[in-house]
C-alpha cells in the first residue's frame, strides 16, 4: 500500500506517492481541478493501492488557516473525504516555490511544479512520521 500526497491548487492538483517502503516521496502526476476530478483521483487510488493521502494545507505565516486553506479544507470534505480515504492534512507553506528556486531547468519544472510541490508535503509527512516512530522506539 501506498500513500498519495496531494498540492491542491484553483486550477490544478499536484500528485506525488510514496514508495512501497512509505519513505520516499515521488512526484506521480498533475490531475486537472474540474468536474473530472473525482473520477481521475479514483483511477489513481485503485491503480496504485493508495491507503492514505496527505493534503497540503496552506497556513498563514502566523501559522492560522487563511482563505485559501479553508477552500483547500471545504474541497477535500466536499470531494475526498466522501470516497472514505484516510485523510492527513501536512503544512504546506513554501512548497510551491522550493521547487523553482532549486531547479536547474526552471522552464521544466514550472510547467510541472504541482507535482513537485505535492512530492514535497508528502516527503515532510513521510520524514516527521519516521522521526516521531523512531522517537517513540527509543
Amino acid at each position: 500500500m501506498k500513500i498519495m500526497g496531494m498540492d491542491i491548487g484553483d486550477k490544478r492538483i499536484g500528485i506525488a506517492l510514496s514508495d512501497k517502503g512509505k519513505k520516499i516521496s515521488i512526484p506521480y502526476s498533475i490531475i486537472d481541478n474540474d468536474d473530472r476530478f473525482g473520477s481521475g483521483l479514483a483511477a489513481i487510488i485503485d491503480k496504485e493501492n493508495v491507503e492514505k493521502i496527505v493534503i497540503g494545507v496552506p497556513y498563514t505565516l502566523k501559522g492560522e488557516l487563511g482563505s485559501q486553506a479553508k477552500k483547500i479544507l471545504r474541497f477535500v470534505r466536499d470531494n475526498i473525504l466522501a470516497m472514505g480515504m484516510e485523510v492527513v492534512y501536512q503544512d504546506e507553506r513554501f512548497t510551491t516555490k522550493v521547487p523553482l528556486n532549486t531547479s536547474v531547468d526552471r522552464k521544466k519544472i514550472k510547467a510541472q511544479k504541482d507535482k513537485f510541490s505535492a512530492a514535497l508535503i508528502l516527503q515532510s509527512y513521510l520524514d516527521r512520521k519516521a522521526s516521531i516512530e523512531k522517537a517513540a522506539n527509543e
